[in-house]
């Protein structure tokens, strides 16, 4: 009896407040209208800042692409912060901006790798623009993403507002269909927590912050990641960190299980640096991001993975105690339900590797780069 108390507290832990709180998020995402501000006519002077380490396979590609954008080049400044590469990165992009002098543009430089996150704090030292837009240089905008996400940051009390992805990969696997079934789950809980007020996990590659507030605060260095610290210390402040439900980004996806592991773990572990770092943090007002919004995010992204550590053997008792139990992996026929269970399943024990992996000692804030990611799409 005391095996079937046990599973069945684990298992409703593990199950209801997760299901109950994405199913609220969705309700949200779906029927809330937005409380902001939204003018399509806004458009400040941008500054583009593109922090890169040998990417002479990308730099090109994705100059290119910001030059497409539907934005006057007038009002648009470009900053590419090289972090020491050996490559031909600095070389291609300062000839790329030389011959397209309609737009602002400048190289920086650096002489010492110190992580991608340092690099964006040396580049804020030359931006001019009213509005900060960082973007990585193996993803591709839309013409329309900046636009898109400017709307939104005319409100005066949206300080910062992140894109969404469009997975694509040069080959189309069981992991690159997981990770696009978790982005378009989760889709809801960013765009819910966004209308209700701010969102925690942010997107990193595409995201626009007003100058005035990041000039103020910076980049968390001692953070691997620049996304989620910078929507908890917005929110801390009173300004909403969002995510445009309109506003997208193209993304590459590692299609082997292991850079997939590779890479989500090493992103894993910067969301549980940042939760756990700003942890106690103090905010200005109380509101539905430091009520509601944070306990679960941070209940999905370090309490629950921690949850299934005992539910996995309790489960496994279960099923050898009661054979007939089996019988429930039928409902994995039904796709959407395979699709959410495998996904929950895989994502949760990466988490849980992450925080493993941060608890034994710190991560260093350079990281090898994934190949996976560069390959050319099929068209």
């Amino acid at each position: 009896m005391l095996l079937e108390i046990l599973w069945s507290i684990v298992l409703c832990v593990d199950v209801i407040p997760l299901g109950a709180y994405i199913l609220y998020m969705r309700r949200i995402a779906r029927e809330k209208p937005w409380n902001v501000r939204i003018d399509t006519s806004y458009e400040p002077n941008i500054s583009i800042l593109i922090p890169v380490y040998e990417e002479e396979g990308t730099i090109l590609r994705k100059l290119e692409n910001i030059a497409e954008l539907d934005y006057p080049p007038e009002k648009m400044e470009l900053i590419v912060v090289d972090s020491a590469s050996k490559d031909r990165t600095v070389t291609l992009a300062e000839d790329w901006i030389e011959k397209h002098p309609n737009i602002k543009g400048h190289v920086i430089s650096q002489t010492e790798r110190k992580g991608m996150v340092n690099g964006l704090n040396e580049g804020l030292k030359y931006v001019t623009g009213d509005v900060v837009v960082k973007t990585d240089s193996d993803c591709l905008l839309l013409k329309d993403s900046v636009k898109q996400c400017l709307k939104y940051l005319s409100d005066p009390k949206v300080g910062s507002v992140a894109g969404r992805h469009i997975i694509t990969s040069a080959i189309e696997s069981n992991s690159v269909q997981i990770e696009r079934t978790y982005r378009e789950f989760y889709a809801w809980l960013r765009i819910g927590e966004s209308k209700l007020f701010s969102t925690v996990l942010y997107e990193g590659e595409l995201m626009l912050v007003k100058k005035p507030l990041i000039m103020n605060i910076g980049f968390d260095e001692e953070i691997g990641g620049d996304d989620v610290p910078l929507a908890l210390r917005l929110s801390k402040d009173g300004y909403r960190a969002i995510t445009a439900e309109d506003a997208f980004f193209i993304e590459q996806t590692p299609y082997s299980w292991r850079e997939k592991f590779h890479q989500k773990i090493r992103r894993g572990r910067h969301v549980f640096q940042a939760l756990w770092k700003y942890k106690n943090i103090n905010f200005k007002s109380r509101s539905a991001f430091n009520s509601l919004i944070l306990p679960f995010e941070t209940f999905i992204y370090i309490i629950n993975p921690i949850i299934m550590l005992p539910l996995v053997p309790l489960s496994v008792a279960m099923f050898i105690r009661y054979p007939w139990f089996l019988l429930v992996f039928g409902l994995l026929l039904v796709k959407t339900i395979r699709q959410l269970f495998v996904t929950h399943f895989v994502n949760s024990w990466i988490m849980l590797a992450a925080i493993g992996m941060e608890v034994r000692g710190r991560e260093k804030q350079t990281w090898d780069k994934i190949q996976e990611i560069r390959q050319d799409v099929p068209k």
